[in-house]
């Protein structure tokens, strides 16, 4: 090997052709290349026609090497007689064509058939880092070490800030209306809690239920979820078991016997016979009936349809035909135990899914009009009211709310029309009303769903107030019916989520509603919170009114009933309520 104009040249690689006279036919473009002397351009150099020579073949501009892989690189140091702004490249061990790659050939090259020289634009230089360009290699790797310090320091100031802030700050407590359930609470501590793991269990649901600023953190994080992708679909939210959905296939008959609205006898007949019912309202044993008492939370999932104003959140049913049955038995009971001279109704109230479910997904849950006809085939003596079928001739207004898990007003209106109209009394038009209107109403199926765009998506809460408002004499009540306030029917919410208590306030009282209409019809409605917003509906069609939730009811139903000269006793309740282990408080107030 020898050295000439400070390149290299491999002797043994020669061209066996200089010297010889070369034919000026144009090589492939396919040339293996043995050597490659690269030089680093800003630009390339725009090829123009090579000098033809003996020792030369006709070189193409546009060649590909397939030789790739360098078995050697000579030093890039000025001493070597090589420019640093070249590299040459002596390539032994050709590769496949598929590794290939296309270069311009410089035109003072020379065609050795197996050695050339190519022109590449020159590398960008690789940036240096802070420390290659301004310390030392021992000052380098001791700034590198501070940096990890601060990174762990900052990193363990932000993990105690947060520890602190969860164990120190205020915790959230009480009832939550976004999930329509009371947080959890800390356990009393007791040797045996804490043996069967009963108390460490408390507190860490305690800790993870009243998280501060629970329902910032809540919105924060549903905003984020937002961002995973394009939503406007069908989305279920939360857990919802398999269902076997049961179809009624008996005759649906409702009861549409006509009320009674005389004046109850007085002959010793019937006075014997109201004994009979005081005796046995009183010896009937007292078993209570298990009940899962979760005060209304919300379950069985949500699916949440549409989007934009049109979104809504619908809670999925189940409903169970056995719960049903027993539930029809209950109410039986009520009226047996009243007697004749006392007309007791039923009103199922379906919710919006009974109406809003998506075609395609009816078969997938229960159904609700079934359900409904199941309990109507069981009912003696009890007048069916159909707010089903009042509804449904409805579902093109807003009769439910799309945020919210209940009904809206103008739908109680409708069903409370229906009522009336099978009780035999009065019932005043709706344009005899005011109508309140209130905005940005984001109700109970966002908290529990938490579907940013039900939020993002308000809507008008619209209820009525009576003509009558003003003449009402209205109190509340203990559960045990004592400590008698007086008060108003209408309250203000003073947060948009609890529009719904708008009338009536809270459930855990029983409110007694003075009307001053001259008919001595008294009503005693024994309802879940859907039977709240009957109420306004109905001042202008009873004497009284007493509400009474089957929550929150600790006298016995049948006395009271009688107590206070019951002539109408109203079943008003939703079909979760209806269909589900909730029946099992209407049996325990008759009983307690």
């Amino acid at each position: 090997m020898e050295r000439r104009n400070g390149n290299r040249k491999d002797l043994r690689n020669h061209s066996p052709l200089s010297g010889q006279k070369q034919s000026t036919r144009r090589p492939a473009k396919d040339v293996e290349v043995r050597a490659i002397r690269i030089i680093h351009e800003e630009k390339p150099t725009e090829p123009t026609a090579p000098k033809q020579s003996k020792s030369t073949v006709p070189v193409p501009e546009e060649v590909r090497v397939i030789s790739a892989i360098p078995a050697e690189k000579s030093p890039t140091e000025p001493e070597s007689g090589v420019p640093a702004s070249e590299e040459v490249w002596f390539i032994n061990e050709p590769l496949s064509a598929e590794k290939s790659i296309p270069v311009k050939v410089r035109p003072s090259a020379k065609a050795l058939p197996n050695r050339m020289e190519i022109s590449i634009p020159k590398p960008k230089p690789k940036k240096k880092t802070f420390s290659e360009k301004y310390l030392t290699e021992e000052s380098a790797d001791l700034t590198d070490l501070k940096f990890a310090f601060i990174n762990v320091a900052v990193m363990a100031v932000l993990v105690a800030a947060i520890v602190l802030s969860m164990l120190f700050l205020k915790r959230s407590s009480g009832f939550s209306e976004s999930e329509n359930r009371d947080l959890a609470k800390f356990p009393k501590f007791s040797i045996s809690a804490l043996l069967n793991g009963e108390f460490t269990a408390g507190v860490s649901e305690y800790y993870n239920d009243t998280v501060p600023s629970r329902e910032t953190i809540k919105s924060w994080a549903n905003s984020f979820k937002k961002l995973y992708g394009i939503s406007g679909g069908v989305t279920i939210k939360g857990t919802y078991g398999n269902v076997k959905k049961e179809e009624f296939t008996g005759e649906a008959t409702i009861t549409k016997a006509t009320a009674f609205t005389g004046t109850p006898a007085t002959t010793e007949d019937s006075s014997n016979d109201s004994s009979s019912n005081n005796e046995t309202s009183k010896t009937t044993p007292a078993t209570t009936l298990p009940v899962e008492n979760d005060d209304g939370k919300l379950e069985n999932g949500i699916m949440v349809i549409g989007s934009g104003a049109n979104i809504r959140a619908l809670e999925l049913y189940g409903g169970s035909f056995s719960h049903g049955e027993k539930y029809a038995e209950f109410v039986n009971n009520y009226k047996e135990d009243l007697g004749q001279y006392v007309n007791v109704y039923n009103m199922c109230i379906p919710t919006a899914s009974a109406f809003y479910l998506p075609e395609k997904y009816k078969d997938e849950y229960g159904s609700q009009i079934d359900n409904i006809n199941n309990i109507r085939s069981y009912l003696k003596d009890v007048i069916d009211i159909d707010a089903y079928s009042a509804l449904d001739a409805h579902t093109d207004e807003k009769i439910y709310s799309r945020t919210d898990h209940h009904w809206q007003p103008i739908g109680a209106y409708y069903a409370a029309q229906v009522f009336a109209q099978d009780a035999g009394v009065d019932f005043a038009a709706l344009s005899t009303y005011e109508k309140v209107v209130e905005n940005d109403f984001v109700g109970t199926l966002y908290g529990f769903s938490g579907e940013i765009e039900l939020k993002n998506n308000p809507e008008d809460f619209i209820y009525y107030k009576p003509a009558n408002n003003d003449d009402l004499d209205v109190k509340y009540y203990d559960t045990d019916f004592t400590n008698g306030v007086e008060s108003q029917l209408f309250f203000y919410a003073s947060e948009k989520i609890n529009l719904y208590s708008s009338f009536l306030g809270k459930d855990e009282e029983i409110a007694e509603i003075d009307t001053n209409v001259d008919n001595n019809r008294v009503l005693v409605i024994f309802k879940d919170s859907f039977g709240n917003a009957l109420v306004p509906f109905l001042t202008g069609s009873f004497s009284k009114i007493y509400v009474c939730d089957i929550r929150y009811f600790d006298v016995n139903a049948i006395d009271f009933c009688k107590d206070v000269g019951a002539t109408d006793v109203l079943f008003a309740m939703s079909m979760f309520s209806n269909t589900s282990d909730k029946i099992n408080y209407i049996e325990n107030n008759r009983v307690q």
